[in-house]
């Protein structure tokens, strides 16, 4: 069956690999952010919607999140925190912001217990030290399907400043990663950051490649499953409507929006493949208490105050 949520997309890779730069990149650096990647903090999983925040505990319950105390969040009894907001490239993917696997302030169980929710990841490795046997001993452990709907970014492609030795490098990544991934995208992502609107710097970051690598994750995820071509028609893919006075106008949204339109565009002699009736549009809602945990809020005036002072007691963070 096709896919009925958004694809999640997990940014891994070992400390100071460039995984916070990837993140604001992708979003747009949205204000919200800089509180997230400044932030010592379990896994982030973040969704388009309006600016909204809870943590999963590791009692399985959900807690209501005041984004300003991010920083009170406990390492120790949260398995995630969720934060919903509006960027452009939510509205085709969740992305799930990992600690560094090689961060020694905190135990790997931290992101161990939370890659399975991902459907595949943008691994992060530092062009001057790319693909160290440390990064590939943890990789081995990912399940084997995830490789094809992966795709490994090789950061901080700048620092290399001779071209015969970023292609020395490049070359030696490629076949020592050979089959691990969907793609090789050499990227710098301070360029990128710096690009503004300027198209050929985005361009020259190798922004573009890795947006036009990931659409296409995106959307083979998406389709992964569909059943055998046949006569119905396909329903064409639409991302989350956008709202147009937060979200549209960064160079990701013109090049997926490209990319879109081209996907969408029906081949001529071949037919689409069967979908089920109605509309693909992807999109994440909040979870309620009928579709996902419950969330127990400290501001809700329907709580009994006996259920409110016992949240309290229980709420997983630190102060």
């Amino acid at each position: 069956m096709p896919l009925t949520r958004k694809p999640r997309i997990a940014i891994m890779g070992e400390f100071s690999s460039g995984k916070s730069t990837l993140c604001n990149v992708l979003m747009g650096a949205r204000p919200l952010l800089e509180k997230v990647t400044a932030t010592q903090l379990p896994p982030v999983w973040l969704s388009y919607g309006p600016t909204d925040a809870y943590t999963m505990g590791l009692d399985g319950v959900a807690y209501d999140l005041d984004v300003a105390d991010l920083y009170s969040v406990s390492l120790e009894t949260t398995e995630y925190v969720r934060i919903f907001m509006k960027s452009d490239i939510l509205r085709y993917c969740d992305l799930i912001d990992m600690p560094g696997i090689s961060d020694p302030s905190m135990s790997p169980e931290v992101w161990e217990r939370m890659a399975h929710l991902a459907d595949g990841v943008l691994w992060c490795t530092h062009a001057t030290q790319a693909w160290r046997q440390s990064e590939s001993g943890v990789w081995s452990t990912f399940p084997q399907e995830m490789r094809r709907s992966s795709l490994l970014l090789v950061t901080r492609f700048d620092k290399i400043t001779s071209d015969s030795d970023r292609a020395k490098v490049l070359k030696r990544v490629v076949q020592e990663v050979e089959g691990l991934f969907a793609d090789v995208v050499p990227v710098s992502l301070l360029k990128a950051m710096l690009a503004g609107n300027d198209e050929a710097l985005w361009i020259d970051s190798g922004a573009q490649a890795m947006c036009t690598a990931l659409f296409g994750i995106i959307h083979q995820l998406i389709d992964d499953g569909i059943a055998e071509p046949g006569d119905d028609p396909a329903f064409p893919v639409q991302p989350e409507p956008a709202d147009a006075s937060e979200v549209g106008q960064s160079l990701i949204a013109r090049a997926f929006e490209r990319l879109m339109v081209i996907r969408n565009t029906p081949v001529v002699k071949v037919k689409p493949r069967r979908v089920a009736a109605g509309e693909r549009l992807l999109r994440t809602e909040r979870p309620t208490g009928d579709d996902g945990p419950a969330i127990v809020s400290f501001s809700d005036n329907e709580v009994e105050e006996e259920d409110a002072l016992l949240a309290l007691t229980r709420a997983p963070r630190s102060k």
